[in-house]
């Protein structure tokens, strides 16, 4: 038994020996044929990178130190080499100079690369900069416009600057100006125009019946007799009046009374382009959303208007350029003069007043005209008493600037003919009747904000507007024909003959 035992662990340690030597045989004929391998690729890199490597001293390993305290050797870099491979250059365009070397992590999810950085720097700015392009296509935000004040002119140059623009009598009576009727009178006529929001439309019935005269109550004077008395003699004296504000037709007596009380629901903002109101952005034709106790009107209709009695006009000349703003308040007469400031072409303040309405007041519309009634209860001027105060430095030969002109001169009842209008100086894309608002204007140009404030208008900051917008419009015609001057090409000149020889 003990020879058997001994003979198999003579057998066993054989085999072990065997495979060990297998093995080692194995391992030794794998690295000769990889060797032969590896040297072959390094001879042909070699030679394809003979061209381009500089004739260099070979460096020495560098050592690298690691925490353990082991020391690991690294070969050196061999030299630079050029990946012109398209696959290379789309992956690593981010690089300023040529890539060195390139390789991936063990996982195969990271790339690294180096490259030479004597070439070109990177600017993270300018990098940064190129990934936001598309971004930054998009229209940046408008800065504020900071408020500017146009150069101030002499009395003399301003005046000689804004006779061109002084509104023809054709013009002025399109836009609604007051115009005599004859010279040196009183009286005078107003134009208007009708207003350009639609109106509701009349029906008709077809199946009314025929108008008989003499028939269902007719006082037998057919269509051409005046209107019957249904009620009483003071319903029938009434007047038709269109309200300014929620285009209803209400009646009033000839003495300034309501026939009805009706309460007058509106919208006191505008309407914007896309047809919705300014003031609570409903859709247009929608209920009002301001309450007022009774209707107002503007104290002219569309149309022919007089004769208007009350009106005066200067008769010697004066001199001067001012800019005036008016603010008026609904009395039962309509629209009347409630506050006026005058400025002059310097800027400075000339005439401010409150002026007391001659009839009752039915609305101070104080969003609008900034007018209170402890305002007008301190007001000791009448109409009368600010025309002769405006008459007094006012001549024939004065020129008058304002925003919507017409309206002022309408609450003063002054005739006038040499007037600048911002509405004409600056007209609207659409054309007339479109007229442009002096805050969208002073907003644009000026870079003021104008009748933003919830006490009313000033007519102060208003004439100063419109005074600064004149002034404005006529240095951009003076630059403009500097500008033209200055590029203008000579004028040739025929070729004469005793002119070359002389």
């Amino acid at each position: 038994m003990g020879e058997i035992e001994s003979g198999q662990n003579i057998h066993v340690f054989l085999l072990s020996a065997t495979a060990v030597l297998v093995c080692v045989l194995l391992h030794f004929i794998y690295k000769i044929i990889f060797r032969n391998k590896n040297q072959a690729v390094e001879e042909r890199e070699r030679e394809n990178n003979s061209g381009t490597l500089t004739d260099e001293p070979p460096c020495e390993a560098v050592a690298e130190t690691r925490v353990g305290g082991k020391s690991k050797k690294r070969p050196a870099w061999k030299g630079k080499t050029d990946f012109s491979h398209p696959w290379l250059m789309k992956n690593l365009k981010g690089h300023p100079g040529t890539v060195l070397l390139m390789d991936f992590s063990a996982n195969g999810k990271f790339m690294a690369a180096t490259c030479d950085e004597t070439v070109a720097s990177v600017d993270p700015a300018g990098a940064a900069a190129r990934r936001r392009k598309p971004r930054d296509q998009r229209r940046p935000p408008s800065a504020p416009t900071t408020p500017s004040t146009p150069q101030r002119l002499s009395t003399e140059q301003l005046a000689q600057a804004l006779r061109s623009h002084f509104l023809s009598p054709k013009r002025m009576w399109t836009l609604g100006y007051p115009l005599e009727i004859e010279p040196n009178s009183t009286k005078a006529v107003v134009y208007i125009n009708p207003p350009p929001r639609p109106r509701p439309m009349t029906t008709w019935d077809v199946n009314a019946p025929e108008f008989v005269p003499g028939s269902q109550g007719d006082s037998g004077r057919g269509s051409l007799g005046s209107t019957p008395r249904s009620d009483s003699d003071e319903e029938a004296d009434a007047v038709e009046h269109l309200c300014v504000r929620c285009d209803k037709m209400f009646r009033m007596t000839r003495d300034g009374e309501y026939v009805k009380e009706e309460t007058c629901l509106y919208h006191w903002g505008r309407v914007s382009s896309d047809s919705r109101y300014a003031c609570c952005k409903s859709m247009l034709g929608s209920r009002g959303c301001s309450v007022a106790r009774s209707h107002v009107w503007s104290g002219t209709r569309p149309g022919m208007n007089g004769p208007l009695e009350g009106y005066v006009r200067a008769r010697s000349p004066r001199g001067g350029v001012y800019a005036i703003d008016t603010e008026m308040c609904y009395t039962t007469a309509g629209l009347e003069l409630a506050s006026i400031a005058v400025i002059a072409a310097d800027g400075r303040l000339v005439y401010r007043s409150l002026v007391k309405p001659s009839s009752p007041v039915v609305d101070h519309n104080t969003r609008f005209s900034g007018i209170r009634p402890r305002d007008l209860a301190r007001a000791t001027k009448t109409l009368r008493d600010v025309q002769n105060d405006i008459l007094g430095f006012v001549g024939t030969d004065t020129i008058l600037i304002g925003h919507a002109l017409e309206n002022d001169l309408r609450a003063l009842k002054l005739l006038h003919s040499a007037v600048v209008d911002t509405c004409a100086l600056y007209p609207h894309a659409r054309g007339f009747p479109m007229r442009r608002s002096l805050r969208a204007l002073s907003e644009e140009l000026l870079g003021r904000t104008v009748q933003r404030g919830s006490n009313g208008h000033s007519p102060l900051e208003d004439a100063r507007a419109a005074m600064d917008l004149v002034l404005l419009k006529v240095q951009q015609e003076q630059a403009n024909r500097v500008h033209s001057i200055s590029y203008q090409l000579p004028i040739l000149q025929p070729y004469d003959p005793l002119v070359s020889s002389a």
